[in-house]
């Protein structure tokens, strides 16, 4: 399962949506079968609305970067407020990880990312991109779940535009050479066997 800000508070109004048809169609029988029709119009027109909008609920945009493709470039601050570059790294592996703290998945996926950035800390680099959220609640948050990748700030949303990162958690793996060689969306429960194994193959 993948997250978005927006996908979040769309699901929120389709809530809202469903329980205010339900109210009018318990008023509706209250009130007996001669009021009700103006209600229900109203309600059905309650949920065209926002079936209209379910799709927005339920869609994963696709990435903007492709495997086999180069990774974008980019510099972000970390929390000390240093300018890291992905150029930086060229030589190494790399593995992005695109999260929030407010996401549930990624509070799944956080754990398995750090402990491959233990089993591969000489040949790979972990960068956890975390989507425009303040120093203050990364900060907290990262010293709470003893975080020790590093962790950058996209404060405006730019990288993970233009890596296409909207669901989240999203990863990327990078190879030696600046080459996106895979990309994994959500928590699985076989997401550590599979990303070991993509590393592997890099080394």
């Amino acid at each position: 399962m993948v997250f978005t800000p927006e996908r979040n508070k769309n699901l929120h109004h389709f809530a809202s949506g469903v329980f205010a048809i339900l109210f009018i169609e318990i008023r509706c029988r209250e009130d007996g079968a001669a009021v009700p029709a103006v209600k229900r119009i109203i309600a059905y027109t309650i949920l065209i609305f926002f079936i209209g909008m379910l799709p927005s609920c339920i869609y994963s945009p696709e990435t903007a970067v492709n495997i086999g493709q180069p990774a974008p470039s980019f510099k972000l601050p970390d929390l000390d407020g240093r300018e890291i570059s992905l150029e930086g790294f060229k030589g190494k592996i790399v593995l992005l990880d695109f999260w929030a703290t407010w996401c549930s998945p990624c509070r799944m996926t956080m754990p398995v990312v750090e402990k491959l950035s233990r089993e591969y800390s000489d040949e790979m680099v972990v960068l956890a991109v975390n989507l425009r959220e303040t120093k203050d609640v990364i900060g907290k948050y990262a010293y709470e779940q003893a975080i020790n990748s590093q962790i950058l700030l996209d404060e405006e949303g730019n990288v993970s535009a233009s890596y296409g990162a909207y669901a989240i958690p999203m990863q990327f793996l990078i190879d030696r050479s600046g080459i996106v060689r895979h990309i994994q969306t959500g928590y699985s429960s076989n997401m550590a066997s599979k990303m070991r194994a993509q590393i592997e193959s890099l080394r």
